[in-house]
């Protein structure tokens, strides 16, 4: 998409004094009606990305009291910081949703603050760690130059293999550096899918458990933050339906000393988190 065609949205321009964002994907009918359906067809994906209030205290465990848990509606009346546009092949896509491998496609994802695109993420299709391909996004400043890169994390094909198989966790690593030589490992966010992690994430973000808990963790381990995939705060048929459809909300609070370049990486990973694991695959009528 052109520049000049992207939404004027008020943007926030110092993400490193914010405490974390907000990201909620846009619904888009047709996506929902060819999930429905089995259809070989999905939309490019949007979403939006808004500032988390600085009062808001966020849960860490399940059933913690005082803890926000916003509804669509008060995602929507936060204040923008980037809206993310999807750009890749419709062809691509069609094929990949018959074929029930939709969630693993080629695409870049476009950062726009106002009409001026900020980041550039670039992502390959690829198999996945499994398959000694591991997933991949790099970000890319307005000018070319490479900031990062959230990576698959499969250091150690036996473990993680069976961390992914049997314990349903999943690793992403954010490397920051100007270059694939240079990158290092700041972050890794880990994703456990069912009751084997920290918490018990099993049947996370939904109405019966609103959060599922993904953790951000320092290279050696030290627990520096804690985001969520959530069902929304609401008990209408509007999150409820978003959850059906996969139109997914997150919640991420940036570490304390995360720096400007770190957080839109962090942004990258959870957003790498969502296409890999919480986005149609397709392929529902190939039985």
């Amino acid at each position: 998409m052109a520049q000049s065609e992207a939404p004027l949205l008020q943007a926030i321009e110092d993400l490193d004094q914010l405490p974390g964002v907000v990201i909620k994907e846009t619904t888009q009918v047709i996506d929902a009606v060819m999930a429905s359906i089995g259809g070989a067809y999905e939309a490019a994906n949007k979403y939006k990305v808004k500032a988390l209030p600085a009062d808001k205290r966020l849960a860490t465990v399940h059933n913690e009291p005082g803890t926000w848990s916003p509804s669509s509606k008060e995602v929507d009346a936060l204040p923008e910081v980037y809206y993310v546009e999807e750009s890749s092949s419709c062809c691509l896509r069609v094929c990949l949703a018959h074929f029930g491998g939709l969630n693993l496609r080629a695409l870049q994802l476009h950062f726009y603050q106002g009409n001026k695109e900020k980041y550039t993420v670039q992502r390959p299709c690829k198999l996945g760690g499994c398959c000694c391909c591991p997933l991949e996004m790099s970000l890319f400043a307005k000018d070319g130059t490479l900031q990062g890169m959230v990576v698959e994390d499969y250091d150690g094909y036996c473990s993680k293999y069976c961390e992914q198989s049997c314990l349903c966790t999943y690793r992403q690593k954010v490397l920051v550096g100007s270059s694939r030589n240079s990158l290092v490992h700041k972050y890794s966010l880990v994703s456990p899918m069912c009751c084997c992690g920290r918490v018990n994430n099993c049947c996370g973000a939904t109405c019966c458990k609103p959060q599922l808990f993904i953790d951000i963790e320092e290279p050696d381990g030290t627990l520096a933050a804690v985001a969520h995939k959530t069902y929304g705060g609401g008990r209408g048929c509007t999150d409820c339906c978003r959850c059906v459809f996969d139109f997914s909300n997150y919640v991420l609070p940036f570490p304390p000393k995360a720096t400007l370049q770190e957080r839109v990486l962090l942004l990258t990973a959870m957003l790498s988190i969502e296409y890999a694991y919480f986005s149609r695959r397709g392929g529902e009528n190939n039985d």
